[in-house]
């Protein structure tokens, strides 16, 4: 079987914004950068009506710049599992909620309540060394 390199990477673009309404930003983001911002700094500003975020005083800097700013670089430049983050927390709490249980892709009968109790023998080496734990 041969393969077949496909080069549809090399001509996909990211589109970025280097200014808003005139006003330059100091870096170029692309527009995935700028919805995790916009979406961390929604969620940091319904989190801000709470009674609980508002007694942690007045670091409005860290709170709707720095967070927002951590997020989309987070969400962004790094991989959990080899998937983009957002997509791996997708995953793994869909797994958390899911009532099935499957072992490579086959449904498994659930048992109830029997205790696994292990048949054979059990090879041990002790260790003749300094360190006897």
């Amino acid at each position: 079987m041969k393969q077949i390199r496909i080069y549809n990477q090399v001509f996909r673009i990211e589109k970025t914004v280097y200014s808003i309404q005139g006003i330059p930003l100091p870096i170029p983001v692309s527009y995935r950068q700028l919805g995790f911002f916009i979406g961390a700094l929604f969620i940091m500003l319904l989190l801000n009506t709470l009674p609980m975020m508002s007694w942690f005083g007045n670091y409005y800097l860290v709170k709707f710049i720095g967070i927002p700013i951590l997020v989309s670089w987070f969400f962004t430049r790094k991989t959990l599992d080899g998937k983009a983050p957002h997509r791996f927390l997708f995953r793994y709490f869909e797994h958390l909620l899911s009532c099935n249980h499957f072992a490579r892709y086959q449904k498994l009968k659930k048992t109830t309540n029997e205790k696994y109790q292990y048949e054979g023998e059990v090879a041990f080496r002790f260790n003749s060394g300094g360190d006897n734990i």
